[in-house]
């Protein structure tokens, strides 16, 4: 979800219309779209309470799925170190 690397997904405001809307967090609106849409989704956390909540992922309808994919306003891709050389964003070209 970005490593708390700004913009955070966590704070678009589409996924936070849609967690408010299925009664979910951010990060499990996330975690669903990502499983949805075939990507391998890895969390890495030590708050337990974190923890417990990505395990508590349920499916979305497929329009939020869709409507997600067509509408994030926050369109940066994290970078790992071994990819860029550096931590940060690349901007992901719409229809990705």
């Amino acid at each position: 979800m970005g490593h708390a690397l700004e913009p955070r997904l966590l704070d678009d405001p589409l996924v936070v219309s849609m967690a408010e809307r299925f009664g979910k967090t951010p990060a499990q609106v996330l975690l669903a779209w990502g499983i949805q849409r075939g990507s391998a989704v890895l969390t890495a956390s030590v708050t337990p309470s974190r923890i417990r909540e990505n395990f508590d992922v349920t499916a979305l309808p497929e329009s939020a799925v869709q409507e997600i994919s067509e509408r994030l306003e926050t369109r940066y891709r994290f970078n790992s170190v071994v990819d860029g050389g550096e931590p940060g964003f690349a901007e992901v070209p719409p229809g990705s």
